[in-house]
């Protein structure tokens, strides 16, 4: 399924990841001429805030396909940037290390 598939990609990105929980909804119809639903997804990885993902469309079964997809499109996403940001973040050089090397080249050349 569609759904399965996507998970898997997200495992890809993500192999910590401890929670997918995708929600098919149908809205109420209060102040609503359309017959609409929701497809949300709730992610949750460590070192990590959770992530929550949500797609309005209509009740039928394409428009929520696409919505699901949507959403893991969005996810992977969001999972890469964070990934990459932390990947960054480990490669900064720390500035303490940086000075000393700095000074330790300059007494050398006097």
């Amino acid at each position: 399924t569609v759904i399965q598939e996507k998970f898997e990609k997200l495992k890809q990105i993500s192999p910590d990841l401890t929670k997918c929980h995708i929600v098919l909804e149908k809205l109420s119809k209060h102040h609503q001429t359309a017959n609409t639903a929701c497809a949300r997804l709730d992610l949750k990885v460590p070192h990590i805030s959770d992530i929550v993902i949500s797609e309005k469309c209509n009740e039928d079964e394409e428009s929520l396909k696409s919505a699901v997809i949507k959403v893991f499109k969005r996810s992977q996403a969001i999972l890469r940037e964070e990934k990459k940001h932390r990947r960054d973040r480990n490669r900064t050089p720390r500035p303490d290390k940086f000075e000393i090397e700095k000074e330790g080249v300059e007494d050398e050349d006097e």
